[in-house]
C-alpha cells in the first residue's frame, strides 16, 4: 500500500511539473509574440513618421560673387588702406597708387581751366573794333575816308570776334582738360565695386601692380545657397519658394532663403537637378562657406520606380 501511495504521488507531481512547464512556454510565446508586434507597430509609426516629414536636404552657403581687383593703369602701390577680413562698402578706397605725374597734370589744368584772361583780351579786342568801325563809318558819310578804310575796320570786327570764338573754345578744352586729369588721378586709386569683406590681398606697398590682381573680395550680402536635389524633388521645387535655412554656424539660427534658380535639367548620370537660393544677410550674421540644411514647406517625397532600379542595379540586386 506504501508502495502505492508513493507511485501515486510521483505520479502526481510529475504531472504538476509537466503543466508548470507547459504554462511558462506558453507565457514565453506569448511575451515573445508581443514584443514582435510592438516592433511592427514601432515601424509603422517610423514610416509614417518620415513619410510626414518635411522635406529637408543638405545645401551650401556660398557668397554672391567674387571680385578680383586689379589696376587699370601701370603703377607702383604706394598705399594699402584695409587689411585682409575687413568689412568694406561700395566706392570705399581700399589702395592707393603712386601718382605724382597724375597730380602735376591735375595742377595743370586747374589752373589753365581757371585762367579767362584770354577771353577777356579778346572781349576787349572786339569792342575796340567796334568803336573804330563806327567811326569809319561815320567818317565816311562826311566822304572825309574812303571806302577802303570803312571796309578795312569792319574785317577788324569780324576778326575779333573769329578771336573771340578761339578763346571761349580753349577755355572749354581747358575744361575738358581738367576733367580728363581728374579721371586720371582717380584711376590710382582702387575702390571696392561691391558692399562686402576683403578675402585676401596680393599686393604689398612699393610693387608693382600692372596687369596682376591687387586683392580679393566676396560680396556677403545676399548670400547665396546651393543645393543637389534628387529627381523626385523635381517640381516640386519652384522659383520664388521661400526655404528654412539651418546653417553650421550660428548656431540654432534659423534663416529664410528665396529660390531664384532651379536647374531645368537633370544630370542622367547621378539622377539630380542644382538648385540655387538667395538669403539675405543685412547683418553679417551668416559667413560664406559653411554647409547648411534646407528645409521645405513640403513632405518628403518617395523615390521614383526608376531611383529605386537605379539602386538596385547598382547593389547588383537585379542581376
Amino acid at each position: 500500500m506504501m508502495d502505492m501511495k508513493r507511485v501515486r504521488n510521483q505520479e502526481n507531481t510529475e504531472a504538476e511539473h509537466s503543466e508548470a512547464g507547459h504554462s511558462v512556454n506558453k507565457y514565453e510565446r506569448l511575451g515573445r509574440l508581443l514584443v514582435i508586434v510592438f516592433c511592427l507597430l514601432w515601424l509603422i509609426v517610423l514610416v509614417a513618421t518620415q513619410k510626414a516629414r518635411a522635406a529637408e536636404l543638405d545645401c551650401l552657403v556660398k557668397p554672391e560673387m567674387y571680385v578680383e581687383l586689379s589696376s587699370p593703369v601701370n603703377s607702383v602701390m604706394e598705399e594699402v588702406l584695409v587689411e585682409t577680413g575687413e568689412t568694406v562698402t561700395r566706392g570705399q578706397p581700399l589702395a592707393i597708387l603712386e601718382a605724382s605725374v597724375e597730380k602735376a597734370r591735375l595742377e595743370l589744368a586747374r589752373l589753365n581751366a581757371k585762367s579767362v584772361s584770354e577771353i577777356e583780351h579778346r572781349k576787349e579786342q572786339l569792342r575796340y573794333a567796334k568803336r573804330y568801325l563806327k567811326r569809319m563809318t561815320d567818317l565816311l558819310d562826311k566822304n572825309s575816308v574812303s571806302q577802303y578804310e570803312k571796309d578795312k575796320a569792319a574785317t577788324e570786327v569780324a576778326l575779333a570776334r573769329i578771336e573771340l570764338k578761339k578763346a571761349n573754345e580753349k577755355w572749354k578744352i581747358a575744361q575738358l582738360n581738367l576733367g580728363l586729369a581728374q579721371t586720371q588721378l582717380a584711376l590710382k586709386t582702387i575702390t571696392s565695386p561691391i558692399d562686402g569683406i576683403v578675402v585676401d590681398r596680393y599686393a604689398m606697398v612699393g610693387e608693382a601692380v600692372g596687369d596682376r590682381t591687387i586683392m580679393k573680395l566676396a560680396q556677403v550680402n545676399p548670400l547665396k545657397v546651393e543645393l543637389i536635389a534628387p529627381t523626385e524633388y523635381f517640381g516640386l521645387i519652384q522659383k520664388g519658394m521661400q526655404v528654412e535655412i539651418y546653417p553650421e554656424q550660428p548656431l540654432n539660427q534659423v534663416f529664410t532663403a528665396t529660390v531664384t534658380v532651379v536647374d531645368q535639367l537633370i544630370d542622367p548620370a547621378s539622377g539630380s537637378f542644382t538648385v540655387r537660393m538667395l538669403l539675405p544677410n543685412p547683418e553679417d550674421k551668416l559667413v560664406g562657406g559653411v554647409n547648411c540644411l534646407a528645409n521645405f514647406s513640403f513632405e518628403t517625397p518617395e523615390p521614383s520606380n526608376e531611383d529605386v532600379f537605379s539602386s538596385l542595379s547598382q547593389s547588383g540586386l537585379t542581376e
